[in-house]
């Protein structure tokens, strides 16, 4: 095999040495276990459900609320449908609560231009990594009107 040298540079190399561990640490069904004890962790991730606040908006709906098992960031799936008359941008914020009522971790999302009658499917993930059971609550849903 004869390898040529200057044709890729430094940084080049290193990404594509990077982007190899990625794919292959990502690959599989779970985490890879690198190193260390090589036992299977017995942890169980945490869980999340919607909550009471779910209903503080009519246009907003919370679908589903879960916690991602390898990188523990919370994800809330949205549907929006815009009541209004005229066409509408949606801002939605949520919280992720434990079950002490903390928020934990906070989310957003935007529904751009949705035109009266319409719906759109929209996902908020968290700002963190939660390690406790949550719920996932609307918080301030803004519609602006002629966007």
């Amino acid at each position: 095999m004869r390898i040529r040298t200057g044709t890729m540079s430094t940084a080049a190399l290193l990404a594509v040495a990077a982007l190899a561990a990625v794919t292959a640490c990502s690959s599989g069904d779970g985490p890879a276990v690198t190193g260390g004890d090589k036992s299977t962790p017995t942890a169980v991730p945490p869980t999340a459900t919607v909550g009471k606040g779910a209903a503080t908006s009519a246009d907003v709906t919370i679908g589903s609320c879960a916690v991602d098992a390898v990188t523990k960031i919370p994800k809330a799936e949205l549907t929006v449908t815009n009541h209004g008359s005229d066409t509408a941008t949606y801002t939605i914020q949520l919280e992720f609560v434990d079950g002490g009522g903390t928020r934990v971790a906070e989310g957003a999302a935007i529904a751009n231009s949705l035109e009266a009658n319409q719906q759109a499917k929209e996902t908020a993930d968290g700002t963190a990594q939660v390690t406790s059971d949550i719920t996932c609550e609307l918080g301030k849903v803004q519609r602006l009107a002629g966007m």
